[in-house]
């Protein structure tokens, strides 16, 4: 429900509208928490979380009737359920990653049964878009009973997989490989992200196509100057321990505390980790921090676009590659320069932008002195903040990854039928959208 991977396939689906395409968004575990400023329709949840759950642990649930099932799927007791401490974390999911993966053979065949039958009876869609692998085994279902196209996102799933304990890890790989054979177009989010997940997959490099994420650049746009005073340091995200909250306290308790510079840390995000976030007060807290750190919690899409506005520089140090960095184009966007780890999407979207600064991971000193040549070179920075506003116009704008993102979609329609008008008109695409991953 919270994650940058539902911002950036719904931020195409607006586009694929507004292009006059039909759009059935289909909302997978959890009701979709939408920030856009324009209602996206959407279906009813398929693999509710409860269901899914319920199916994982007890047979009983694999064959409860439909009225059971709907009761457990209502979006109210999902949402519900969300504001709970539920663990997404890879090491906890492993079973039940596997079995999703396993499709007609695993523990929620009746959901995967379910959302065909759904498919087969509205209007047959010239595409089906899933939007991470580790739903692929929804692709097996749907080329064996509607022989449609399906593409498929790739959302950071294989460091996913990575963290889960043997036997389930390797287990999922081998079903993600298998699950690929049915899938004719994979999407990733940057150019050394395709080829990897390429060899991931065991699929060929020419079924992988890199499209970077695209945001409304206008609506982040700065009116006025760049804040400088107090300097105002922003982290924007969920709070677990993979986004590296913690290595950034610990580079800001290193400005304030030994440098004696006068610098504010502001927080925002929804925390998905409670432990995490306690040590991460009693840290503050131990360090005599709290006159200059401030939680905001979780905001609106208008916050969130203020709280950008009103900072200095950001941060998110990551502890693993990120592959969209969604916040970071968001602080870009908004003329603010990024101080940003060198993996992942980074070394691309900086070097594209000119946006920041990379430095190594894990490296709370590195990041205190790459804010520190911020703090210090006021005017390098603004024209820092400028350049990566406008290298967000040029090469990540919502409209540029509609427009690729369509011409993949052709590309393939267009191999799969030799009636020409079929793959340049009207598309009538599904889009199953899904987050999985604790990587929002």
């Amino acid at each position: 429900m919270y994650c940058g991977a539902c911002a950036r396939d719904l931020a195409l689906i607006r586009g694929l509208r507004a292009r006059h395409h039909d759009v059935q968004v289909i909302p997978l575990y959890t009701p979709v928490k939408a920030e856009s400023r324009e209602s996206s329709p959407m279906t009813p949840v398929f693999f509710g979380g409860v269901n899914v759950y319920l199916q994982q642990h007890s047979a009983i649930f694999r064959h409860t009737p439909a009225f059971i099932d709907r009761l457990f799927d209502n979006p109210a007791l999902l949402k519900w359920a969300g504001k709970f401490a539920v663990s997404t974390r890879a090491a906890d999911m492993g079973p039940m990653t596997v079995s999703i993966l396993k499709g007609r053979e695993g523990h929620q065949r009746k959901e995967l049964v379910r959302l065909r039958s759904f498919l087969q009876r509205g209007r047959r869609p010239d595409l089906l878009v899933i939007t991470n692998s580790m739903l692929s085994a929804i692709a097996l279902e749907v080329k064996r009973y509607l022989d449609i196209p399906v593409a498929c996102g790739l959302q950071g799933e294989d460091d996913f997989v990575a963290q889960m304990a043997e036997p389930y890890c390797s287990q999922a790989r081998r079903l993600m490989q298998q699950n690929a054979r049915a899938i004719d177009l994979f999407i990733a989010t940057h150019e050394a992200y395709a080829a990897k997940m390429a060899d991931y997959l065991a699929v060929p490099a020419e079924r992988v196509k890199a499209i970077r994420m695209g945001i409304d650049a206008q609506v982040y746009r700065n009116p006025g100057p760049r804040h400088r005073r107090p300097f105002t340091l922003a982290y924007l995200s969920v709070i677990t321990p993979g986004k590296g909250l913690d290595l950034l306290v610990e580079a800001f308790r290193k400005l304030v505390n030994e440098e004696q510079r006068n610098v504010v840390l502001r927080v925002a995000g929804k925390v998905l980790n409670r432990h995490y976030w306690r040590q991460i007060t009693s840290t503050v807290a131990a360090s005599g921090l709290y006159p200059s750190f401030e939680y905001l919690g979780e905001l609106d899409f208008a916050g969130k676009v203020e709280f950008l506005r009103r900072c200095s520089a950001l941060s998110l140090p990551t502890r693993f590659a990120e592959v969209r960095g969604m916040a970071v184009a968001e602080a870009l966007a908004t003329s603010v320069p990024t101080v940003v780890p060198d993996v992942g999407v980074f070394p691309e979207m900086i070097s594209l932008t000119g946006g920041g600064i990379l430095v190594p991971t894990e490296d709370p000193a590195g990041l205190a002195d790459a804010i520190s040549q911020l703090m210090d070179n006021p005017e390098q920075a603004d024209r820092m903040g400028r350049a990566g506003a406008n290298g967000i116009v040029r090469y990540y704008t919502a409209d540029r990854m509609v427009d690729e993102t369509l011409a993949a979609f052709h590309d393939v329609l267009a191999a799969q039928s030799d009636e020409h008008d079929h793959a340049s008109n009207h598309l009538h695409c599904s889009v199953a959208v899904a987050c999985a991953l604790d990587d929002p």
